[in-house]
């Protein structure tokens, strides 16, 4: 198992369109995936950020989920092994998102904040 490729940290907005010009216009951060719904910003070379419009963050602690990426879906899978041996709270088994063109899970860490493992199934940085 390799180490993780870079981090994203997704947070979520209700202001898509001020966010993107924000990011994209003021902070001078290129968007490197668009997914309408789900938009990542490059800061540095290896860092992102991300905000999602979808609720899926509605009922997570802080709003905040901490993205780590893969190299390959087995990694993904080999995590998902890995958090489960180590009693940490998974919430389900990995499986492809199409409508996101990702591979990935989501767990959580001891404060309760949301991890996702994930590879991308598209090209990313």
């Amino acid at each position: 198992m390799n180490n993780f490729t870079s981090a994203i940290t997704f947070l979520q907005t209700t202001k898509m369109e001020e966010t993107t010009k924000f990011y994209t216009e003021i902070m001078k951060c290129p968007i490197v995936v668009d997914q309408g719904q789900c938009k990542v910003f490059q800061i540095t070379k290896e860092s992102y950020i991300g905000f999602c419009s979808h609720d899926f963050l509605e009922n997570e602690q802080k709003g905040i989920c901490f993205t780590f990426v893969c190299n390959s879906k087995e990694e993904v899978d080999q995590w998902y092994e890995v958090l489960k041996e180590k009693k940490v709270k998974v919430k389900e088994s990995p499986k492809e998102n199409t409508k996101f063109k990702i591979y990935n899970f989501f767990a959580n860490d001891p404060n309760g904040l949301l991890i996702e493992v994930q590879y991308f199934l598209h090209p990313f940085p």
